[in-house]
């Protein structure tokens, strides 16, 4: 039995994740007209290849949505297309995500003070921590993706403390794209994984 290689899509929706799941199979998911794997790019349309479930989850709301897959015959990859407000292997909104970042690393809010404003998520201080060390990790990845997005953009420099170049970079991100969904998916499109996909 031949194994499936997949890859994920990321495309922009401005529907919200509640009215996502209330469609469910009714949803009007993107249709390729040919495979978007950079190593076939055949200019034929993938087959509908079922759904898959993934969590989602906001301060009010969580469930387990459809992810639509594909298949490319030609090249033997399965393509997942997940909603802009998802991230590749997360399951709290990117909204949420870039909100935590916001309170950390912007508005310099103690880790307390912003589990008291995430309160309806019951993280402890170690989610906040671990979505600010993932930043600080791919901080130098988010940069060079900025600068493709962006080629006038002025980029906090290397020398600069990390914290005051992280709360630049977002400051970028708010300033150059009407909402973190635009800016996750295109750099997703421009880069091949997420702002915050794990770095070796």
């Amino acid at each position: 039995m031949a194994v499936l290689i997949t890859m994920q899509q990321i495309f922009y929706t401005s529907v919200s994740p509640e009215e996502y799941y209330r469609l469910g199979k009714d949803f009007p998911f993107p249709v390729p007209d040919s495979c978007p794997n950079p190593g076939c790019l055949v200019k034929i349309a993938p087959q509908k290849h079922g759904f898959y479930r993934r969590n989602v989850v906001t301060p009010d709301f969580s469930a387990r949505i459809l992810i639509r897959r594909y298949h490319c015959k030609y090249c033997g990859k399965t393509i997942s297309y997940l909603p802009s407000f998802c991230l590749p292997y997360f399951q709290y909104t990117v909204e949420v995500i870039y909100t935590v970042l916001r309170y950390i690393l912007v508005f310099c809010y103690s880790l307390r003070a912003s589990l008291q404003l995430l309160k309806r998520l019951f993280w402890t201080p170690a989610h906040l921590q671990f979505y600010a060390r993932r930043f600080f990790a791919n901080l130098y990845h988010i940069k060079l993706g900025l600068r493709q997005l962006l080629p006038r953009v002025e980029l906090p420099g290397e020398n600069l403390d990390k914290r005051e170049g992280a709360k630049k970079v977002l400051h970028i991100v708010a300033a150059g794209f009407a909402h973190i969904q635009t800016f996750s998916t295109r750099f997703y499109a421009q880069c091949g994984y997420s702002f915050l996909a794990p770095r070796t």
